[in-house]
């Protein structure tokens, strides 16, 4: 009788170990399905590509930008992404990190920016940036960013 409940809990700790690691290799797995997007949203900006731009943000997307404006979904991609005047010869995010809770992901970078606004000289900037995505229907999608500048960073 005692072997028998020491193989049942054995087996049930097994089994707990099983389905505890499945979630962790899901987990991962959407973690990197987030950060991808995120990737895609930036190159998106910095190649002033505006499909995947309207593909991957909520319709009700909200910007809260490093000098506190903030900017709906039309604004970000067309005052600012698309925008001919500001170009992007460097936006590359490092440093993702993602957590997700049921059909929420927060996710947090540090983005190396060079910015250029019509003919004035490049600047440079880092900034800590914090999105809030969404998945609804199984789609994941942008609904809120949020970018803080850090002054003092290596150039």
């Amino acid at each position: 009788m005692k072997k028998a409940i020491q193989a049942i809990i054995l087996s049930l700790l097994l089994l707990f170990q099983s389905r505890l690691h499945a979630q962790n290799e899901k987990t991962t797995a959407m973690q990197q399905t987030i950060i991808q997007l995120h990737r895609t949203i930036m190159k998106a900006v910095k190649d002033k590509d505006g499909a995947p731009l309207h593909e991957s943000l909520k319709s009700d997307f909200i910007f809260t930008s490093a000098t506190a404006e903030l900017w709906d979904k039309d604004k970000f991609i067309n005052g600012f992404a698309l925008n001919p005047s500001l170009q992007f010869p460097e936006f590359a995010p490092q440093g993702q990190q993602v957590i997700i809770n049921d059909n929420t992901a927060v996710l947090t970078a540090l983005v190396h920016i060079k910015i250029v606004r019509g003919a004035a000289a490049p600047q440079e900037l880092w900034e800590r940036t914090t999105e809030t995505y969404v998945r609804q229907q199984g789609v994941w999608k942008l609904l809120a960013l949020h970018a803080t500048f850090l002054p003092g960073l290596p150039k």
